[in-house]
Parts: C-alpha cells; sequence; structure tokens
C-alpha cells in the first residue's frame, strides 16, 4: 500500500512538473513572437513515428 501511495505521489509531482514547463514554454513563446506551424509539427511528429528521419520544424513568427 505504501509503494501504491508512492508511485502516485511521484506521478502527481511528474504531471505538475509537466504543467509548470508547459506554463513557461507558453510564456517564452509570447515574448519572442516565435512558434511553429500546426502543418510543420504534424509532418515531423507523422516522420517520426514512421520511424522516418525528419529535421525539426524552424520556428517561425505567429504575431502580426
Amino acid at each position: 500500500m505504501l509503494r501504491a501511495l508512492e508511485d502516485h505521489v511521484e506521478a502527481a509531482e511528474r504531471y505538475e512538473a509537466f504543467l509548470e514547463e508547459g506554463v513557461r514554454a507558453d510564456e517564452a513563446m509570447r515574448r519572442s513572437g516565435l512558434g511553429y506551424a500546426a502543418a510543420d509539427i504534424y509532418a515531423y511528429l507523422t516522420s517520426k513515428v514512421k520511424g522516418r528521419a525528419a529535421q525539426r520544424p524552424k520556428q517561425v513568427p505567429w504575431r502580426k
């Protein structure tokens, strides 16, 4: 039972860190005005999932 509680606490801590990282990334994106085109991300991830080599997408300005 103790191990199950420890596992749950560790999972909750990982989730919290994941959310915090997302908030920091969002803040950085808003400050820089740079992001990634959804189509470029989709193509990149599709290639990676299929085991193909893929170049990481380049950041593009998202503000006008």
